[in-house]
């Protein structure tokens, strides 16, 4: 080699040392934390930056194969290692596990992040890269490996993970239906109230537009889409969005969008509420109201049912509604009122009248139950009839009865709901609503009927008045004839000797004067007729329309009242009603009749919680009484008892031979009667309750009241059938003199008893029945 091409080797030389240190010097002042291993795994940098980041010197580092001194407390490889070992995939595993990325990742660059509990001061979280390098050959002759502190980012990670778990959890827990759809309408959370609600769950929709717009909404939705674009967000916005099944809710709906800046993408933020049975119960209220207030408006009842039905129509959204009437005379149905969307079936509807068993309202007339079928092909095969007659296909149908007085006078029928299905919903709105048409006809035919019988009794009386004064006046005649005859007799008589007839004629002037005051006052009467007949009618008809209008209605139900014979019919119905009553006597055994009597009205009072104590001998004698009567008495007692006796207190049932007789006690620890109030218990139509807590409730329930008539009736057939019943009361104490206006009807809730007994000892009712075993 000559010298200048020595001298041009040492030169090159000189200038690769220069770079190396150049470079070593830009590795160690790299701003990066930054360390290289040659192909025997030995350091050969180690920067400022890492030194900073481990507390490890470079001095103390280069050229040892200590690199995991930096990470671990224990040895191990690091990445750069695992690189230079060309390790598996399987090797890199069991050192990191899945930390590594996967984005990153491939054969010639290995990124990961990792928690470094040894590094100080209290372990760090980092992202470390590592890349093999190679010679000219391809060998690969070392690895260098780089690192970033990410802890800060991490802690911000684990806080904003916190906080969606968080939020998480709070949308899963809002009972409203939540939607979360992202910038081109798909789908990314609903939440389990929306599920509930709607029918969907997440894991059918995500990543899907939600099919919940009626087809009769879109345009009105695009709009209001159009707009919350623009706006970012949605005020209070009611509408209408089906479920899985179909079904059409009412709903209002808030919504907001949101940049999510770090991924740059929209998220749509969805509220809703339904709405449906919130609706439904204020139009409900409404239709009620209405209908109420409408029924002194119309006189003619056709015209209320009219009414009636079209309400009915425009609630429940139907094509029709009907009342049909049962004729008991023809036994068939008829239209009384009528409202259709067609008006010519509506007139052919009044038309027709029809057999139980050609119309779906005839089944509900012979079942007495209310009935909805939905099924299109079933009513053209069970009904053909019908359409038939009215030109009008039905696809679905309700039908209520309509009931009065125990009876089913007719029919109550929606047709053809236009949107979902008849539900019970809608079928607990049409059985009030026939409730309230029940009373509308049954007034009206008590109307009609107390009408007709005003005429007839003003008839009677037109015809009663004209002659008592045809009477009036023809005995004014003749009355004046004989006066002025017996004042001629007296004084032709008075001429004639001897003839004492001053008594007789005085007897006879006497008698005809008599016979002239009273027809002056018949005459004085009759001059003011009509007012006192009207006064009288009126009169009479207030103190007596509820009982005329019962018996009224009962003999109508059973054909025994005759318009023509009104006098005799009225007369014939009281004496019916109120006649005196043939008891029929029976040998009663007491234990069994009282096994039965409470055996059977035990499910009526099963929700009081009361303690009875019963001791009903065996070995009673018997009773030779009516049966009905007896178990009136023993029913009302315990009923008396029951309804004043809070929860939680006792009540005492006992009967014991005593005299030739059965005495029967019913004793309550309640509420108790005050002593002014036990003198007229038996009075009839009395109540021991303030008038402003009196209320009428469930039979049985705790001050449950009535008409103060059961113990009024015990009274009368005591006198009537020889027994006798006593009474034994003390009001509680805690009443009288703490002035507490009432028991709140539960010892628990009392605040003046500590705990049951003392309640027991502070009132009680005993009444005693003595039945003598011969009547």
């Amino acid at each position: 080699m000559s010298r200048d091409e020595t001298d041009a080797l040492k030169k090159r030389i000189e200038e690769l040392e220069e770079e190396n240190q150049t470079l070593s010097k830009i590795i160690f002042k790299a701003p990066i934390p930054i360390f290289v291993l040659d192909k025997n795994h030995k350091i050969t940098h180690f920067n400022q930056a890492l030194e900073e980041l481990t507390g490890f010197k470079s001095k103390g580092m280069v050229g040892t194969n200590s690199q995991w001194k930096a990470f671990y407390a224990n040895k191990r490889p690091v990445m750069a290692d695992l690189m230079i070992a060309k390790s598996s995939d399987w090797e890199i595993l069991e050192h990191y596990d899945y930390k590594y990325d996967l984005g990153i990742s491939s054969n010639e660059l290995f990124a990961a992040t990792d928690f470094f509990p040894d590094l100080p001061p209290e372990g760090k979280w980092l992202f470390f890269t590592a890349a093999p390098f190679t010679d000219s050959k391809g060998e690969i002759t070392g690895a260098v490996e780089t690192l970033q502190d990410v802890t800060e980012e991490k802690i911000q990670e684990r806080k904003i993970n916190e906080l969606y778990r968080i939020y998480r959890n709070i949308l899963e827990f809002i009972p409203y239906p939540i939607i979360v759809y992202d910038e081109r309408g798909l789908v990314s959370y609903v939440n389990p109230a929306f599920t509930t609600t709607f029918g969907w769950t997440l894991e059918k929709l995500f990543g899907k537009p939600l099919p919940f717009v009626p087809d009769f909404l879109e345009a009105e939705t695009h709009d209001i889409l159009n707009k919350f674009q623009a706006d970012k967000k949605l005020g209070r916005y009611e509408t209408k969005r089906l479920t899985q099944d179909g079904k059409i809710l009412d709903v209002v709906i808030w919504a907001a969008s949101q940049t999510r800046f770090k991924e740059n993408k929209t998220e749509n933020f969805v509220i809703l509420r339904n709405i449906t049975e919130e609706k439904r119960v204020a139009a409900n209220n409404k239709t009620i109201m209405r209908i109420s207030a409408a029924l002194p408006e119309y006189t003619d009842l056709e015209e209320l049912m009219d009414y009636i039905t079209q309400e009915i129509k425009e609630l429940l959204n139907t094509e029709g509604a009907v009342v049909l009437l049962y004729d008991e005379i023809k036994e068939d149905l008829f239209f009384l009122g009528a409202s259709y969307d067609d008006s010519d079936t509506q007139e052919r509807a009044r038309e027709f009248r029809f057999t139980l068993d050609e119309v779906f309202a005839g089944k509900v007339m012979k079942t007495g139950q209310a009935e909805v079928v939905n099924d299109t092909e079933f009513l053209l095969k069970a009904y053909p009839e019908r359409d038939k007659k009215l030109g009008y296909q039905t696809r679905n149908i309700m039908g209520v009865p309509i009931r009065s007085d125990g009876r089913i006078i007719g029919v109550l029928c929606a047709i053809n709901k236009k949107i979902n299905h008849f539900d019970d919903n809608d079928m607990e709105l049409m059985t009030m609503i026939g409730g309230t048409a029940a009373i509308s006809i049954e007034n009206a035919r008590f109307s009609d009927a107390l009408k007709e019988s005003y005429r007839d009794v003003a008839s009677l009386n037109r015809a009663k008045g004209k002659a008592i004064n045809h009477l009036s006046h023809e005995l004014k005649t003749p009355v004046a004839i004989l006066t002025g005859s017996l004042q001629i007799l007296r004084k032709k008589l008075s001429n004639l000797p001897n003839v004492k007839v001053d008594a007789t004629l005085n007897r006879i002037e006497r008698n005809l004067s008599r016979i002239v005051d009273i027809q002056n006052e018949t005459a004085d009467i009759m001059e003011d007729k009509t007012y006192a007949a009207r006064v009288l009618l009126l009169k009479m008809l207030e103190a007596c329309q509820d009982e005329l209008e019962t018996l009224v209605e009962n003999a109508l139900q059973g054909n025994n009242f005759d318009p023509n014979h009104l006098s005799e019919s009225v007369r014939n119905l009281i004496d019916k009603e109120f006649g005196h009553r043939s008891q029929h006597h029976k040998t009663i055994d007491f234990s069994r009749a009282f096994q039965e009597l409470y055996q059977a009205i035990s499910p009526l009072f099963h929700f009081r919680r009361i303690q009875i104590n019963i001791d009903i001998q065996e070995a009673l004698p018997p009773l030779l009484m009516p049966p009905d009567v007896l178990n009136k008495v023993m029913e009302g007692l315990v009923k008396n008892a029951i309804e004043n006796t809070p929860d939680q207190g006792r009540i005492n049932i006992s009967a014991h031979p005593r005299d030739k007789g059965i005495l029967f006690r019913v004793h309550d620890f309640g509420v108790g009667i005050e002593t002014d109030d036990q003198k007229r218990i038996f009075e009839g139509f009395f109540t021991t309750q303030e008038t402003l807590l009196y209320s009428t409730k469930t039979p049985f329930d705790f001050n449950a009241g009535g008409k103060g008539a059961d113990l009024l009736r015990m009274k009368l057939f005591s006198d009537r059938l020889g027994f006798t019943i006593k009474i034994n009361s003390k009001r509680c104490c805690y009443l009288v003199e703490n002035k507490a206006e009432a028991c709140p009807g539960d010892i628990l809730k009392c605040q003046f008893c500590t705990c049951q007994e003392d309640c027991l000892t502070s009132g009680h009712t005993l009444f005693s029945v003595f039945f003598p075993n011969e009547p």
